[in-house]
């Protein structure tokens, strides 16, 4: 195999870690999300020392930056796989 048909292997391997990696964040803010909305409920009645209303807002805030910056990790993987396939096939 050439020199640089090695390199395009090795850059649809690096893509697809860079995707897995961005679905894995993605996974992980579900994952919180789904665990805050669950606390919903109870923060609304103020039960069991439930925190601030703010608190849960910066946190609100925290989850929408990383589902951005997971979905970012995503698509530049998926870039990468995709740049290095279509000259490989070149």
């Amino acid at each position: 195999m050439s020199e640089m048909g090695l390199q395009h292997r090795a850059g649809r391997w690096f893509g697809g870690v860079i995707f897995l990696i961005g679905l894995g964040m993605m996974a992980a803010v579900f994952a919180l999300a789904a665990i805050a909305f669950l606390r919903v409920p109870e923060a609304l009645s103020g039960v069991g020392g439930a925190r601030p209303l703010a608190a849960a807002g910066v946190q609100i805030g925290f989850l929408f930056v990383m589902a951005y910056l997971s979905s970012l990790f995503a698509s530049k993987g998926l870039e990468l796989f995709s740049i290095a396939r279509t000259r490989a096939e070149e």
